[in-house]
């Protein structure tokens, strides 16, 4: 089990998930472990349209849902390069989707050892109303979940 071999870091871009990309590193650095780098979006809601004709509509949800994962595999490289050591070549991942679900699925897919993911700290009302995406890993998780709050 230890050390981990193939570790799943979820971001969402955030300083404490940036810390867990660094945590992924060092292990990576340690022993050799593969590193796989997911970015989750929300699905966009498609909503019911009143017949119009093509040349009419304005926006194109599918259109918009691809520059959004253009736009996160960009912004994954561009984290990736910053954050991982020379050598350590990260498989990125961008999902659409409930991020707990992603996350979970991919980690069975892949067959992860381990998840690091960062959780923000909420409390009291701000988690009843937002919930936690770590939480809700943590309890659900087939595999070791380490949660991060901040670096150092």
């Amino acid at each position: 089990m230890f050390p981990f071999k193939k570790i799943l870091c979820p971001t969402d871009f955030s300083d404490p998930s940036l810390c867990g990309l660094k945590m992924g590193n060092e292990m990576a650095e340690r022993f050799g472990s593969e590193i796989i780098v997911v970015n989750v979006h929300k699905p966009i809601p498609h909503l019911p349209t009143p017949r119009i004709q093509a040349s009419e509509a304005t926006f194109d949800v599918t259109e918009y849902e691809k520059h959004v994962v253009e736009d996160a595999r960009d912004n994954l490289g561009q984290v990736s390069d910053a954050i991982f050591s020379d050598g350590i070549v990260p498989k990125l991942v961008v999902r659409i989707g409930k991020p707990a679900d992603e996350i979970l699925a991919l980690a069975a897919e892949e067959k992860v050892d381990a998840i690091f993911i960062a959780t923000h700290g909420r409390t009291g009302i701000a988690n009843v109303i937002f919930g936690s995406v770590a939480q809700r890993v943590v309890r659900r998780a087939a595999c070791p979940v380490l949660t991060i709050r901040a670096c150092e």
